[in-house]
């Protein structure tokens, strides 16, 4: 963004006050440009932004505790109910999340023009089956039917993902500005951990074992 201010300085430079407005004039001349410029330049903080309303306010709700960057976990105890989802899957059938009360639940919000969402699924994937006790579910955010079902059958994908078109369900999770975002509930349905960004299997391992030594 740094590199962006400087250009629309620079282009500036030339830009002389309006008669008798002195830098009042200047700073109504300068000053629209350089709020584009930082309208773009934030635009590429974010990476897979899957929703421009969605914004990452309810997670002191959910009492999260940072344990590493965008990795937090919730002490037993202090957690709270993961919100209701339920839906269609992308092979037609109807889920409800609740259906697994009483597993570890790993839920992953992901989208097939995601990036770090393509580079995460081995990862997902390999835990998934090293851990036939603990249950997948994916959320598919904001994608067209046919990419996401060729996104499953590409990489090979064994666990459900409910249908999420317009981002209805994720509005009530604490979900990441960007995608993916991963959570864990505990046995009794209750959100433990979150990871906003990619996850793999030396960061998701260890805290479905430390849910599995609770019970």
């Amino acid at each position: 963004m740094a590199h962006i201010l400087s250009d629309v300085l620079k282009s500036r430079r030339g830009v002389r006050a309006p008669a008798g407005r002195g830098q009042r004039g200047w700073r109504r001349a300068v000053l629209p440009s350089l709020a584009l410029a930082v309208g773009v330049g934030s635009l590429g903080l974010f990476g897979c932004s899957s929703s421009a309303n969605k914004v990452d306010a309810s997670t002191g709700t959910f009492k999260f505790v940072q344990q590493a960057p965008g990795q937090s976990f919730t002490e037993l105890g202090h957690r709270k109910a993961a919100p209701d989802l339920a839906g269609t899957t992308l092979n037609g059938t109807k889920l409800d999340l609740a259906s697994f009360r009483g597993k570890i639940v790993v839920v992953n919000f992901w989208a097939s023009w995601c990036s770090p969402c393509r580079a995460e699924t081995p990862n997902l994937l390999q835990v998934s089956a090293q851990k036939p006790d603990v249950a997948f579910l994916g959320v598919n955010e904001r994608d067209p039917t046919s990419p996401a079902q060729a996104f499953v059958r590409d990489h090979k994908v064994t666990y459900p993902s409910i249908i999420d078109k317009y981002g209805t369900l994720s509005a009530h999770w604490p979900v990441a500005v960007a995608l993916p975002t991963t959570f864990v509930l505990d046995p009794k349905g209750d959100i433990a951990a979150r990871f906003a960004g990619g996850v793999t299997a030396q960061t998701l391992g260890p805290v479905l074992d430390k849910l599995a030594a609770e019970t």
